[in-house]
């Protein structure tokens, strides 16, 4: 295994450099990402170990300021790819542009309050101030919603205050007892459950509280299908490269010891607890069975979304997602 991948190293090499010569270009992906975000750890990965160029393909990140400047990128055609959710390439597919979703990650947020609070259940929320990362469209606080509605026969919305904030923001407002209990992003909650904090409910709890068989990749990669259409087979190299990384990940601990300065982990712990999700969340098949699903959770969320979330549609907007399978 390790000849063969030496000689696709070197064959990949061959290419880029003398590709032009011969007529075969070796194509070039732009991927747009925060670079203290998740993602950034597959990248670094891939690029380490040369998975890109062993798949036929190279791999250039431009750092972003922050997600939107990534929508705004891939719109402009500054980038070929960010990371972003299938909602958002929805909305953009309904309003004309080309765009396609892969995904990423079913990785999942988290409810989580001090450990020593009174509350117990999702019912003892009732009068709390919850803290709500991601603002009132964010798709778990919707989902959480939806299941309070169904399991506890009222809306969440309507007994909780909720507060809405950054994720850093609300870890320290959660510190400092100013808000009861927290719903964040799962490097968050990876971080406070480290600190002593204690979980409420996982959103892969509500997911299955709600009807979901198996996790729902929430976030992926967006590309332009126009870069798609010019590099015939270059989406599956991506996928191949992205796919040998993450089995690495789920593999190697030494792997994540040498990503750790990348993670920004503030000890060994919080490591061991970013890993544990990022390996949980890897997406292991992406078919019709996850696309079915995805699409009952869409339904799902514009009943109790708005128009701002759906793009004023009922039905995800044709072509959003590839119809290949993830390695």
């Amino acid at each position: 295994m390790r000849e063969a991948a030496r000689i696709l190293l070197v064959l990949g090499i061959f290419f880029e450099v003398f590709g032009p010569a011969l007529g075969t270009e070796i194509p070039h992906l732009r991927l747009g990402q925060v670079k203290s975000g998740t993602a950034a750890w597959e990248t670094d990965t891939v690029r380490r170990h040369d998975f890109d160029r062993a798949a036929g393909i190279v791999l250039d990140t431009v750092d972003l300021a922050n997600p939107a400047a990534g929508e705004v990128a891939l719109q402009a055609g500054g980038v070929d790819a960010i990371l972003t959710d299938w909602l958002w390439v929805s909305r953009q597919r309904q309003a004309g542009q080309n765009i396609i979703f892969i995904p990423h990650t079913a990785a999942l947020g988290e409810i989580l309050v001090p450990n020593a609070s009174s509350i117990r259940t999702l019912g003892d929320l009732d009068g709390k101030r919850l803290g709500v990362a991601g603002g009132p469209l964010d798709k778990s606080w919707l989902l959480l919603r939806a299941y309070s509605r169904r399991v506890l026969g009222h809306d969440l919305a309507d007994r909780a205050e909720a507060v809405y904030a950054a994720p850093p923001l609300l870890s320290r407002e959660l510190a400092a007892g100013r808000i009861d209990a927290v719903l964040t992003y799962w490097p968050f909650a990876a971080r406070l459950t480290v600190r002593g904090f204690r979980s409420l409910a996982s959103m892969s709890d509500i997911m299955k509280g709600l009807g979901f068989s198996a996790p729902v990749p929430m976030l992926g990669y967006a590309l332009s299908e126009s870069w798609i259409a010019r590099h015939p087979g270059g989406i599956e190299a991506f996928l191949a490269a992205t796919g040998k990384a993450d089995a690495v990940m789920a593999e190697s601990d030494d792997e994540w010891e040498r990503l750790g300065p990348l993670t920004a982990a503030e000890d060994h712990a919080t490591l061991v607890a970013l890993r544990e999700r990022f390996r949980g969340g890897i997406v292991a098949h992406w078919g019709a069975p996850e696309r079915t699903q995805i699409l009952r959770l869409f339904a799902l969320l514009a009943e109790t979304g708005s128009a701002d979330l759906t793009g004023g549609s009922a039905e995800i907007a044709p072509g959003t997602f590839w119809p290949g399978s993830a390695p």
